[in-house]
Order: structure tokens, then C-alpha cells, then sequence
């Protein structure tokens, strides 16, 4: 939220709780010069401050945001497919979560094999392969469709940028399956791990910028993917990345979830008559 529209809405607030700013200096701890320049617009204060004379006026932070974005989005028409591509970004995340974990433990194996990997086994391996790519386009699509609600181009950039990575890192997958297990491989994973690390370190700080409009769960979801960035990033501690993973993309289906149902509000509201 940006100035000067937050400060209107803090003074909006602190008349309806018929409160003076001293009164309200009272309560929240936080100096009158600091409140009188947030509510004159004159500065944008931290989430933290903010929160803070939120508590001071008894309002809930997550309501006084969400109702920021219930006016803003209904001065702009949702498009009809948002909920829908919400909605199946959650069941492809879940899906996506499942066969990616499967194929993590069957590439562990391949590195420790000795020759007796069966071939057809290798087939399995790419239809796995292919089902977890849908099932990740998908799923980046969901945060693609929440970035087109909150304007959050960063957020958008690092979707599509996640997808391409992942399709890449697939690709390569499947062309050393029939590889024996060479030290060579070693240079094109290694350079993976570099490069997904840096765009998840990018997409993880575009979900903490969505706090804004998901709260505290898209916050988490972004430090456990700048961890899992970070992991990466390394390539030592790459083991690291994947089992944060799991917990990043369960908070991530969940903050879908939230998302898809402050659409449904949203096509409520217009709905309503005025």
C-alpha cells in the first residue's frame, strides 16, 4: 500500500475509533511526529509500524490490507478464468510436489547405481518427468495469474523464469539417463544448481514483496525459497535445498489457496448489488 492513500486510511480508522493522535500515542508507543507525517502521507513507514498502530486501533492487519485489495481490484474487472487457474494451480502443486519427490529419490538411486538400472526403467523415469513439468507449469501459472491481481511484475518475471529453469533441468535429466554415471556430469549439474539457486533466490524475494496482499504465509514462503536458493547456490549444500523444498512448496499451495479465495470474494462483492 503507498502513500498518501495509507495515511487517508489510518486517520479514517483512528476518527472512526474516535481517537485523538495523542491518544493513539498512547496506546501504540509510536511518537506523534511519526504519526501525524505517516497519516499527512509524507512517509511510508515499515509493515512493522504499521502493524503496530494497526493493533493500537484493535483493527486485524490482514483484514486492513485485504480490504485495500477487495477496493483496488474492484475498480478493475478479474478476468472469468482467475479462480479457475487458481484453483488448479493448488491440485498441480500438490502434484507436482508428489511426482518431484519421486523423482528425487530415483535420481539419488541412478547416482548410486551399478549398471543394473534397467532400461525400461528409464521410461518410467521420463513419463515422471513429463507429469511433473505439466504439473509445475501449472502450478508457476498460479502465481502468475496472483501477480496480474497485485501487480507484482517481479513476481511474474520470476514465474516464467522458474518454469523455463525447470524445464531445462528436465531435459538435461532425461538426455543422461542412458549415461553412465561420468565424472562429466558433474559440470552441466553443477551449473543447474547455480543458476535454479540465483532464480529462486529472485522468485523468493517477489512472494515476501506479495505479503502485502497474502500475508504472513507468503512471507514464509519466501524465506524457505531464498533458503533453498541459497542452498543451491552453493552446490555443496545443495541436499539442503531439496528437503526445504518440500515445506517452501506446501506454503506455497497454501498461499495459492488464499489467493483463490480473495478472488472468490472479490467476483462475490461485484456480484453484490451497490
Amino acid at each position: 500500500m503507498q502513500q498518501p492513500e495509507l495515511g487517508k486510511r489510518l486517520t479514517a480508522l483512528r476518527k472512526e475509533k474516535n481517537l485523538t493522535q495523542e491518544e493513539l500515542v498512547e496506546r501504540s508507543h509510536v511518537s506523534v511526529r511519526t504519526i501525524q507525517r505517516i497519516e499527512a502521507g509524507e512517509v511510508l513507514p515499515r509493515i512493522s509500524t504499521i502493524k503496530i498502530l494497526l493493533q493500537a486501533l484493535g483493527e486485524n492487519p490482514d483484514t486492513f490490507f485485504n480490504q485495500k485489495i477487495i477496493m483496488e481490484t474492484q475498480s478493475k474487472p478479474v478476468p472469468s478464468y482467475t479462480r479457475t487457474a487458481l484453483l488448479a494451480a493448488v491440485f498441480a502443486g500438490g502434484i507436482y510436489l508428489a511426482v518431484e519427490t519421486i523423482l528425487n529419490a530415483m535420481g539419488l538411486a541412478w547416482l548410486t547405481k551399478e549398471n543394473d538400472w534397467a532400461h525400461w526403467v528409464n521410461f518410467i523415469y521420463i513419463g515422471l518427468t513429463v507429469t511433473m513439468v505439466v504439473a509445475y507449469v501449472f502450478f508457476m501459472t498460479g502465481f502468475i495469474v496472483l501477480s496480474n491481481v497485485f501487480e507484482n511484475g517481479l513476481l511474474r518475471i520470476g514465474s516464467y523464469m522458474m518454469i523455463g529453469a525447470v524445464v531445462a533441468i528436465s531435459i538435461l535429466d532425461v538426455s543422461t539417463l542412458w549415461m553412465n554415471n561420468d565424472e562429466r556430469l558433474w559440470i552441466p549439474y553443477i551449473t543447474a544448481s547455480v543458476v535454479i539457486g540465483a532464480l529462486t533466490l529472485i522468485f523468493g524475494i517477489a512472494l515476501i514483496r506479495l505479503q502485502d496482499g497474502m500475508g504472513e504465509l507468503s512471507r514464509a514462503a519466501g524465506v524457505l525459497e531464498i533458503i533453498t536458493g541459497a542452498a543451491f547456490l552453493s552446490v555443496l549444500l545443495f541436499f539442503i535445498g531439496y528437503v526445504v523444498m518440500i515445506p517452501a512448496v506446501i506454503v506455497e499451495i497454501l498461499v495459492l489457496y488464499r489467493g483463490y479465495e480473495y478472488v472468490a470474494k472479490l467476483e462475490t462483492s461485484s456480484a453484490l448489488p451497490l
